[in-house]
């Protein structure tokens, strides 16, 4: 911190004796700046989360019920594999929603 020193109102001002004084700032150096970055990730998260939270729900749902509802082979013909992949049952949830909102915007809205 600089220790201000008050000048008389005089217009010849001697300048020899000012002294300033300051502080060193201690930073936490590496630490900090992974808080920093643990920060700006949960912030990140929370935003995602609050973005595609209901999407990723739906997902996670149907991800757990999709073998009990559909058989193997129809898995394979629709995705190509033996269970039905989270990535795109994410993305198809996500548009799904995203088009009901489109086109049904009162029934989707918060009131």
């Amino acid at each position: 911190m600089a220790e201000p020193e008050i000048l008389p109102p005089g217009g010849d001002a001697d300048f020899s004796g000012v002294r300033v004084r300051l502080a060193h700032v201690k930073s936490l150096g590496v630490a900090g700046a992974l808080l920093a970055l643990l920060t700006m990730a949960a912030a990140l998260s929370f935003g995602l989360l609050m973005l595609f939270g209901r999407s990723l729900l739906a997902a996670a749902a149907v991800y757990v019920f999709w073998p009990y509802l559909f058989s193997p082979t129809f898995t394979q013909w629709v995705f190509g594999a033996d269970r039905a992949p989270f990535l795109k049952l994410f993305v198809l949830l996500a548009l799904a929603g995203t088009l009901a909102k489109m086109l049904l915007p009162r029934s989707w809205s918060r009131r």
